[in-house]
């Protein structure tokens, strides 16, 4: 029938008239839709269902037909309802491909934690990198292939292919190691993970340019940290290979396995440094450390506490104040202050037997006052067994002799009253002010300090001493004939 044809055909879709309606057949351009409208005319008859399942066929439609909203629409037609835009037939869309992407194994550093005060979680503020750090050999990560995607289906019945996913393009730089054909990613050395301009690859240094702030936050690096401003207040640094900052450190805590250095340190009490490596500065004020090397500042070091088990050296200025404990000896123009601060020095040494020793009298001393209430002969036979033991063992870190040890103390100008120092097995208050150019060892010949024309810290108080030693010695022999 002629009416039965189409009367005007639109770029998205067929309009379909007849006596009674006009029909609108909408296709979507990608074929996943069929949507109709219905108008209805006052003379003629209405749409019937299976002349409307007719100008859908006519429409190339042909799958995904929903036969409920297909009855729906032509009971609404029959009634002479207006319909608009009514979806009677979905095709299958295809799901496209995922592209390649890299899987890290390698956990970044956590920057949340849980609040204290309740169960919410809350943003560390001072915490705000997110590193990846490795080690050698561990593995950063891998590259997966990518994902060919699922075919889709169109209202008109003809496949729809997806789109393929596309490898990850990705160049492997400097200290990775790809494996497994290019799909498993090894750290050569350690450091942190960076992906920069299509490379990935691992930095073993880290530079801010700036301070370490809110903006930078605290820092963990498995490599060398370089900073070219301040360490602000409540900040931490952890390295392994070390660490270089131009300007200076509040109270914060510096980490490191390497060297550490900086302009100035104050750390207002609070302020920390743990160094596997040597430590180089300006000035320390109020600051606690712990140094497997040597501590070198070139104007002053004021109250702190100083352990190392290298040399404590203050090259221009002074040492006043606070507690300082140096196995490879100390040296500083000045000592202590004209106003009497109180210092402490303890020189050769090393600071894990010194805290032992303190631990060990203690208990010698709770062994001595158990012993004295005893009560049966069984009791205190085991206290005495157990005092000997303690004995034995302050008798060994006493002896014990470490080829780094340097009892020596060196003033280029002064030492003042109000400083304590122990050197060898002495423990001296000086009570009086001493001028220098001094070395302070100790005399073994007859007790007491020995003051001697300074010496480098080069040389040994031992091999001193021993000189010394040999000419008393010599004149005995000498007094004998």
């Amino acid at each position: 029938m002629a009416d039965d044809l189409p009367s005007a055909t639109k770029p998205s879709g067929i309009e379909y008239k007849k006596l009674g309606y006009s029909l609108f057949v909408w296709i979507s351009d990608d074929l996943l839709e069929c949507r109709c409208s219905y108008i209805p005319r006052e003379q003629g008859s209405m749409i019937t269902a299976d002349e409307l399942r007719a100008y859908v066929a006519q429409t190339s439609v042909n799958f995904g037909i929903d036969e409920e909203a297909l009855n729906e629409f032509a009971v609404n037609g029959a009634a002479g309802r207006v319909l608009t835009s009514v979806l009677l037939a979905s095709g299958e869309p295809p799901v496209h491909g995922t592209d390649g992407w890299i899987s890290y194994t390698a956990e970044a550093s956590v920057v949340v934690r849980s609040g204290d005060d309740d169960n919410t979680s809350s943003i560390d503020m001072h915490n705000v990198q997110t590193f990846i750090n490795v080690l050698p050999e561990e593995e950063i990560g891998r590259i997966n292939r990518p994902v060919p995607g699922k075919f889709g289906r169109g209202i008109n019945g003809k496949i729809i292919p997806p789109q393929p996913g596309k490898p990850v393009n990705i160049k492997i730089g400097k200290n990775i190691r790809a494996e497994e054909g290019g799909h498993r990613l090894v750290a050569v050395s350690a450091g942190r993970v960076c992906v920069a301009s299509g490379e990935i690859s691992v930095e073993e240094e880290y530079v801010v340019s700036g301070d370490v702030d809110f903006h930078v936050g605290s820092i963990v690096f498995n490599g060398f940290v370089e900073v070219r401003g301040d360490v602000l207040d409540e900040f931490s640094i952890s390295s392994t290979k070390g660490i270089r900052i131009t300007g200076n450190a509040g109270d914060c805590k510096l980490v490191s396995e390497g060297d550490i250095s900086f302009c100035g340190m104050d750390g207002q009490d609070k302020g920390s440094i743990m160094c596997g490596g040597s430590i180089r500065s300006q000035f320390i004020h109020n600051s606690t450390i712990e140094c497997v090397g040597d501590v070198i500042a070139e104007v002053e070091i004021h109250n702190c506490k100083i352990k190392t088990l290298g040399r404590l050296v203050v090259n221009k200025g002074t040492i006043a104040g606070g507690n300082y404990i140096a196995l490879g000896g100390i040296e500083a123009k000045k000592i202590g202050s004209p106003a009497s601060v109180r210092t402490r020095l303890s020189v050769g040494v090393d600071y894990h037997d010194a805290e032992e020793l303190v631990h060990l009298f203690a208990e010698l001393e709770k062994n001595q006052a158990q012993l004295d209430q005893a009560n049966s002969l069984v009791e205190m036979e085991e206290l005495r067994t157990q005092k000997g033991a303690l004995t034995d063992r302050i008798m060994e870190l006493r002896t014990k002799n470490d080829s780094r040890a340097n009892a020596k103390l060196n003033f280029k100008t002064a030492l003042y009253e109000n400083t304590k120092v122990s050197i060898g097995s002495l423990n001296e208050a000086i009570n009086e002010q001493l001028d220098g150019p001094t070395s302070m060892i100790e005399n073994t010949i007859e007790g007491g300090l020995r003051l001697l024309s300074m010496t480098s810290l080069d040389v040994k108080a031992t091999d001193i001493e021993m000189a010394f030693v040999r000419e008393q010695k010599m004149k005995s022999k000498a007094s004998e004939l």
